[in-house]
C-alpha cells in the first residue's frame, strides 16, 4: 500500500495543501510532508494525514478531528485542519496538523533511554495526558511512535483523540491495549495502561506482553529502574480503578527526584532533539533524545609539521571543562593561521558516551565558500553508529575557516573532518584537500 500512497507525492489536497513528500503510513493511512499558511501569511511545514475513507465512520472522524482542533496545550501536537478530500477515484479523509522531527520509536531500535531521559521525557506527557482528560478527552493509543518532540518540546500526538466511552474503531487492536479493552470502549484507565507499557518499553526496549486468561498483572522486569517500576507497576493493574492517576505519578516522579537530590528538570535539560538539516524526499532521519544538559569540550590546536595539505587537530577534554568552552569559539592565532576559524564539537550525552567500546571514527566532507563557511557537508565515512554519526555532521556544518584569499576566491574549497569519540571525550581534526 506505501507505493500507492507515496504516487501522490506532488499532488495537492484540499486545493491548498501541496503532498511534498511520503514520510510513512499503513495500509489504511499516510503521512506527507506539506506546507500551510501561518497567521502571519508566511509558509510553515505541517504534516498532513490522509486515511481512507472507507476505513472508518468518515463523519464521525471529521467531527473528533473538528472538536480537539481548538485543543491547545504546550505538550500536545496541533491539529489546524480537517476535510474530505479525493485523489483519483480514492475518497479520503485528511487532518494538518503540527510537524514534528522525532519519535520514540525510532530511538529504541538504537538503546533504551537511561533514566534521567526517561525523568526528562515523562512529566511533558503527563501533563499533555492530564489536559486531555480534563477536557473530557481520552488518547487511546499512548505508544513510543505518539510521543514526539518538535525543538525541544516533547509532545503527544493529537489526531487519536476521542470521548471517553466511544467505541473503538474496527480492527484498531493493539498490543497496548489494556485488559478491558474487549468491551470495545476507551476510557482515561485505558490510557495509563497503556503509558506502563510504553514507560517499561522505553526502558529496555521491549513491550511486555500479557496474558488475558491469567488476568494477572504483567512483572515488571528488574532493569527498570524506580521510580519508574512503582510507576509502571502502579499504571498496570488489571482493576482500571486501581491504577494511578496522572497526579499520584507526577508526585511520584517528583518525590525521587527530592530523595535523589536532583534539581526538577528544565526546559533545557528536556531531551533535546538533533534535526538534520538538509531536505530530503524521504522520511526525515530520527536522531534520537539527545543529551540533557549542553556538552563543553577543552580544544587543544596541533599543527602538523610543513607539508603540501595543512592538518589542525583538537582534543575534547572530560566534559564540562569551562576552558573548553571559550576555547570552542575563540580560537588561538595557531588556530586562525591553519585555516580553521570556529570548530564545533558534537554534542553527545553522557548515556550514549557510555556505551561506546574503544573508538567510533566518523569522517565528513565539507565545501568551504569564499566567505569561509561550510557550504555543503557530507559523509565520507559514516562510521557502526547512525546516532554518532550524525552528531558529527550537525557540528562539522558550524564549522567556519578562514575567508578565501588569492587563487581560492570563487572557487570552492575541501576539507576533510575527523571526530574521533571515545568513553573519554571526542577528538577532531582538520585536513584541507587539495581540488
Amino acid at each position: 500500500m506505501s507505493e500507492t500512497w507515496k504516487q501522490w507525492e506532488g499532488r495537492i489536497v484540499g486545493a491548498r495543501f501541496p503532498l511534498q513528500s511520503y514520510l510513512g503510513g499503513s495500509d489504511h493511512s499516510a503521512v506527507f510532508l506539506t506546507l500551510r499558511k501561518s497567521v502571519a501569511g508566511d509558509s510553515q511545514k505541517a504534516a498532513i494525514k490522509l486515511i481512507s475513507a472507507g476505513a472508518a465512520d468518515p463523519e464521525k472522524q471529521l467531527l473528533r478531528w473538528k472538536a480537539t482542533r481548538d485543543l491547545n496545550h504546550p505538550n500536545l501536537i496541533r491539529i489546524f485542519e480537517a476535510g474530505r478530500c479525493q485523489l483519483d477515484t480514492t475518497d479520503l479523509l485528511y487532518v494538518v496538523e503540527e510537524y514534528a522531527e522525532e519519535n520514540l520509536s525510532q530511538i529504541l531500535p538504537e538503546r533504551a533511554l537511561t533514566a534521567e531521559e526517561a525523568r526528562a521525557t515523562l512529566p511533558p506527557v503527563l501533563a499533555a495526558l492530564q489536559f486531555v482528560h480534563d477536557k473530557g478527552f481520552v488518547h487511546g493509543h499512548i505508544q513510543p511512535s505518539n510521543i514526539l518532540a518538535i525543538g525541544d518540546q516533547v509532545k503527544l500526538s493529537g489526531d487519536t483523540l476521542s470521548v471517553p466511552a466511544e467505541n473503538r474503531r474496527a480492527g484498531a487492536a493493539s498490543a497496548y491495549d489494556p485488559p478491558e479493552a474487549a468491551t470495545g470502549t476507551v476510557s482515561a484507565a485505558a490510557d495509563v495502561w497503556q503509558l506502563g507499557l510504553t514507560l517499561v518499553e522505553v526502558l529496555t526496549q521491549r513491550l511486555l506482553v500479557w496474558d488475558p486468561a491469567r488476568m494477572s498483572a504483567p512483572e515488571i522486569p528488574e532493569a527498570v529502574p524506580e521510580p519508574f517500576r512503582q510507576i509502571a507497576k502502579h499504571c498496570l493493574q488489571v482493576d482500571a480503578a486501581k491504577r494511578w492517576t496522572m497526579a499520584e505519578m507526577s508526585a511520584r516522579l517528583g518525590s525521587a527526584s527530592a530523595e535523589s537530590a536532583l534539581p526538577a528538570p528544565t526546559p533545557a535539560q528536556k531531551s533535546v532533539i538533533v534535526r538534520q538539516r538538509n531536505e530530503s524526499p524521504k522520511w526525515p532521519y530520527w536522531l534520537g533524545l539527545a543529551a540533557l544538559v549542553a556538552v563543553a569540550f577543552f580544544w587543544v590546536a596541533r599543527p602538523k609539521p610543513p607539508g603540501p595539505e595543512s592538518e589542525v587537530q583538537s582534543t575534547a577534554a572530560p566534559q564540562g571543562a569551562a576552558e573548553g568552552a571559550q576555547r570552542a569559539t575563540n580560537p588561538t592565532n595557531t588556530e586562525n593561521q591553519s585555516g580553521v576559524v570556529r570548530r564545533v564539537m558534537p554534542q553527545v550525552s553522557p548515556s550514549a558516551r557510555s556505551t561506546i567500546q574503544g573508538k567510533i571514527k566518523v569522517r565528513v566532507k565539507v565545501e568551504v565558500d569564499a566567505a569561509g563557511n561550510v557550504a555543503d557537508a557530507k559523509f565520507e565515512s559514516a562510521g557502526p553508529s547512525k546516532y554518532f554519526s550524525r552528531s558529527a555532521l550537525q557540528a562539522a556544518q558550524g564549522w567556519k575557516f578562514s575567508p578565501a584569499a588569492g587563487g581560492d576566491q570563487g572557487a570552492a574549497r575541501e576539507w576533510m573532518l575527523q571526530f574521533t569519540f571515545s568513553k573519554n571525550g571526542t577528538e577532531a581534526s582538520a585536513v584541507r584537500r587539495s581540488r
